[in-house]
């Protein structure tokens, strides 16, 4: 359950901050001139990025020699919620479009576009430095060194006094690799690096090689998808369960049920179901790889067989022979529809033979097989906006069962028994205007329902 004491409707939030910092240490409060925040977060990006509508009767660009370097301090809050719970950051400003003079020679309406801070700093730090050790050790050296940085200042009420916080940005590993590398970045930004390490990773615990780095509104994580699905489902961790239906119709004597109407989604739209013959041929089912051993002049076949390995691994709906796979077990499949080719040598490094060259032959179809599966069922939808929800997490969604419906159906219980479950939420585009939040969220499942039983409230 959800705390509402506070909340006088679905989708309330207040604006508790959003200040320039210009380059003269000068605080530009944005509060009376901004018409709308856009703030987007992807498990498939690295930082976050936005948009704020600003409508200006007072010249601030020229006033304060706004161009477009100046940091962006937001602090946005669902009212009741801790201070564990809201949006947080401090961001970048880098350019400004759409400026256009509107109703007299008085006012202007232009678009500020911001970043992350961190990258920023990614951009303009090429590495060249060796590293080795544990895989997820060696991206949280990088990250520490080249990228944690002050994510906030301290403004005062008045603007006038302005100090930098000290707290460096965090990154939250989900879960630790296993494997080591040895390597030598060749002038590649941090996140460039770590995306490589990432896609190089094997998990300690779970057999899924499905590592992500990436950025939410909270933190930046660096684990795998499969981790995320198996915290959430161990932990009972999820932000609730979600439906399609009505507002609240109540007559001028009625509370409104806040607690339903948080729930409440629209214009619901599955934008990718699987498609067989790309999952035929595009190595979701099974692929090959060519594992070329340069210092022997050998090479070995490997094939991978994610039918046969879908049990082992945790999915959106739980563990894999629990959970329901979009394909056929039974399904015809053939490696040698998707070859790659990788490879390795073994005396690259001498008295380091776990390089990840040679671990190659784990990683690769594996990889292949747990990405692609992320993309057979895809869901859109609008939700009232929270504070405390971040890309990563999961809920529950009761996807109606439609068709033609006799006495005896319950049509507020009735759900689609394969698309209803559990999905993560990959996407948040937040909108936010100084009296509503709302989510646009892009959210999937990698599975079927199953268990019924298995349901939150």
């Amino acid at each position: 359950m959800i705390a509402t004491d506070g909340l006088q409707r679905a989708g309330e939030v207040r604006v508790e901050q959003i200040k320039l910092i210009t380059d003269n240490n000068t605080a530009v409060d944005l509060s009376d001139f901004f018409v709308e925040i856009n703030l987007f977060e992807d498990i498939f990006t690295n930082y976050l990025h936005g948009t704020i509508l600003v409508t200006d009767s007072r010249n601030l660009l020229e006033k304060f020699n706004i161009h477009g370097e100046e940091f962006l301090n937001i602090r946005l809050r669902t009212p009741s919620f801790s201070d564990n719970d809201i949006i947080k950051k401090t961001f970048r400003v880098y350019k400004i479009t759409d400026r256009e003079i509107v109703r007299d020679t008085n006012t202007q309406n232009y678009v500020l576009h911001f970043v992350s801070v961190e990258l920023f700093l990614d951009v303009l730090t090429p590495l060249f430095i060796p590293s080795e050790g544990v895989i997820t050790d060696v991206v949280s050296n990088i990250f520490s060194n080249f990228i944690a940085t002050s994510r906030n200042f301290n403004i005062s009420e008045d603007a006038v006094k302005i100090e930098e916080n000290d707290a460096a940005t965090e990154l939250i590993i989900i879960n630790e690799a296993a494997n080591k590398i040895k390597f030598v970045s060749p002038g590649w930004s941090p996140f460039k690096c770590i995306n490589w390490l990432a896609s190089k990773a094997i998990p300690k615990d779970g057999k899924a090689k499905n590592y992500l780095f990436f950025e939410s509104n909270k933190n930046f994580y660096l684990g795998t998808i499969e981790g995320l699905f198996r915290q959430s489902q161990e932990a009972n961790n999820f932000i609730g369960r979600y439906t399609i239906a009505a507002s609240n119709i109540r007559d001028n004597k009625s509370a409104a049920n806040i607690q339903r109407e948080l729930f409440l989604a629209k214009d619901v739209k599955m934008t990718e179901t699987a498609d067989y013959i790309k999952n035929y041929t595009n190595g979701y089912l099974a692929s090959r790889l060519v594992f070329l051993d340069v210092f022997n002049k050998e090479y070995q076949l490997i094939d991978y067989d994610h039918v046969n390995d879908y049990d082992s691994q945790y999915h959106t709906s739980g563990e894999g022979s629990k959970a329901r796979p979009i394909f056929n077990r039974d399904t015809f499949r053939n490696p040698a529809t998707h070859i790659s080719f990788y490879p390795k040598n073994p005396k690259l490094f001498d008295n380091f033979s776990d390089n990840i060259s040679e671990k190659m032959n784990e990683i690769y179809g594996n990889r292949l097989s747990s990405m692609l599966e992320l993309t057979n069922i895809k869901m859109n939808m609008t939700i009232p906006g929270r504070t405390d929800v971040e890309a990563g997490r999961m809920f529950y969604f009761d996807y109606p069962a439609l068709g033609a419906k006799d006495e005896t159906d319950v049509t507020q219980t009735s759900q689609d028994t394969l698309y209803s479950g559990y999905y993560i939420i990959t996407a948040i585009h937040h909108k936010v205007n100084k009296n509503e939040h709302t989510m646009t969220v892009e959210a999937i499942k990698d599975s079927l329902e199953l268990d019924k039983n298995k349901i939150t409230e």
